[in-house]
């Protein structure tokens, strides 16, 4: 497996042309610097500008150190300036050998902080030349190291500035004749930095851009194939359901007829018709689960309201789930307010949502209590359904995941209970298409509690049908 270091330098993006000279520039750069470092955006802009900064800082230095060299006398400052120079030309390898610009750049900024100060009293009068310097050290400082350890360097060199003005004597009219050509390179090398510093920046900025909106460009292009991969399952989903509703229709309408036969000439092979019947509708079911969920996400479910009896929708849930409630030795009760009459909304949606968290209560409690409440708000305008179990509840996690499509309730009594994990998905979508919203409260092991109201007149016009598409 090939090591880091032998990795190719990231490049130019195919198809973007021959590389510009910026760029054979920083690929040049990019050499002097372990390969880890430039897979990071930002750890590579940090890497490529100490590079530059080193040897550019390294090379302007030694420029205003030769000048002096000419023009004073050669005493301790050039040997030492000389050999700070040489430390910027080391740092490149510093950093290639520890692989941390943090590193590499805490060592430039101590380099500076502590150097500078020194030459300026070692140069025995002011103003020295190196004070033309101390302007780039905070910016040095704070780009490799942060705010604070900048602010540090700030107040050091400042502070030392101030100190040495009070200490150290005037420069006389010699000497500072002398020193004229060497502040004068150093005046002119320090603008130099300076603008290296920020063309350094500005072209790593723009070549960092160019990546980014290239990868922009990429996700969007992403985004648009992942939606309409999405666009075309869903429109899968909603032909084969259709597809498949129709042969199992006919499945449960022949089953039934064959359990009447079997029962009254074959009662020995009913049991096995029966088994045809209920595994026919358990399928049926999951099958109107996935056209359900699909006609959700493709936004064309039509809604129909109407005025009805809510009593009469209650005394058809109570018929229909009561046989699934006594198989689990459980108790349904049913209550409704007195002055709750006629509601309007989509009958046929409101019974499926009913239907799902009745039907679930059931399932998931045994030999207990499932409690239907219907009530009116305060203000008389919105229903509020209340389904209440003893069964197995739910832990806060699986609370706040369970109106997620696919999701089952974790647990070996849970996994009992066959289902597509679409129920409660589809029947929070269906509320709120309704005008309502739903909340559960749930201890494990102690029941689940769901509530949920729907507006008392939902289409608005009393005594009319009126249809609603959700689109």
């Amino acid at each position: 497996m090939p090591r880091d270091d032998d990795r190719e330098a990231p490049g130019p993006a195919p198809g973007d042309g021959p590389p510009r000279a910026g760029v054979r520039r920083l690929v040049a750069v990019d050499r002097l610097i372990p390969r880890e470092l430039l897979l990071d955006t930002d750890t590579r802009l940090r890497s490529r500008v100490l590079v530059l900064c080193s040897i550019g800082i390294g090379t302007l230095g030694l420029l205003g150190l030769l000048v002096r060299a000419f023009t004073m006398p050669r005493d301790g400052n050039l040997w030492a300036g000389l050999g700070l120079i040489a430390v910027f030309f080391v740092i490149p390898l510093i950093q290639r050998a520890t692989r941390s610009t943090r590193v590499a750049g805490g060592i430039l900024s101590a380099a500076l902080i502590v150097s500078l100060p020194l030459f300026h009293a070692n140069f025995g009068r002011f103003p020295a030349p190196v004070l033309l310097f101390f302007p780039v050290v905070p910016a040095i400082v704070t780009f490799f190291n942060g705010v604070m350890p900048g602010l540090v360097a700030t107040l050091i060199l400042s502070t030392s500035v101030i100190v040495l003005a009070k200490l150290l004597p005037l420069a006389t009219a010699e000497a500072f004749a002398a020193s004229i050509p060497t502040l004068t390179t150093f005046a002119a090398v320090s603008s130099l930095i300076s603008f290296l510093l920020a063309a350094v920046y500005d072209r790593n900025r723009r070549h960092n851009d160019d990546d980014l909106n290239r990868i922009n460009r990429e996700l969007t292009e992403a985004r648009r194939l992942a939606e309409e991969a999405d666009r075309r399952k869903t429109e899968f989903l909603r032909h084969m359901s259709h597809e498949l509703r129709t042969p199992l229709n006919a499945i449960v309408g022949y089953s039934q007829l064959l359990c009447e036969e079997l029962d009254e000439h074959n009662p020995e092979y009913a049991e096995d018709a029966r088994r045809i019947d209920a595994a026919s509708r358990h399928l049926l079911g999951l099958i109107n689960d996935l056209l359900d969920i699909s006609k959700i996400e493709a936004g064309s479910i039509a809604l129909l309201f109407e005025e009805f009896e809510l009593r009469v929708l209650l005394d058809l849930l109570r018929k229909t789930l009561e046989p699934l409630a006594k198989r689990a030795g459980n108790t349904l009760t049913i209550t409704v307010a007195p002055e709750i009459s006629v509601i309007e909304s989509d009958r046929q949606r409101l019974q499926q949502v009913l239907l799902n968290l009745v039907g679930n209560a059931c399932k998931f409690t045994e030999n207990g209590t499932v409690e239907v409440r219907c009530e009116l708000t305060s203000d008389g305008k919105r229903v509020v359904f209340t389904v209440k179990d003893d069964g197995i509840g739910m832990t806060p996690a699986a609370i706040k995941r369970i109106f997620e499509p696919f999701v089952q309730v974790e647990g070996s009594s849970a996994r009992k209970r066959h289902g597509s994990g679409l129920g409660l998905m589809i029947t929070k979508r269906l509320i709120e298409l309704l005008g309502g919203s739903i909340k559960v409260e749930s201890v494990p092991n102690r029941g689940s509690t769901f509530t949920f109201d729907i507006p008392l007149l939902g289409a608005g016009t009393a005594g009319k049908h009126t249809y609603r598409s959700i689109n």
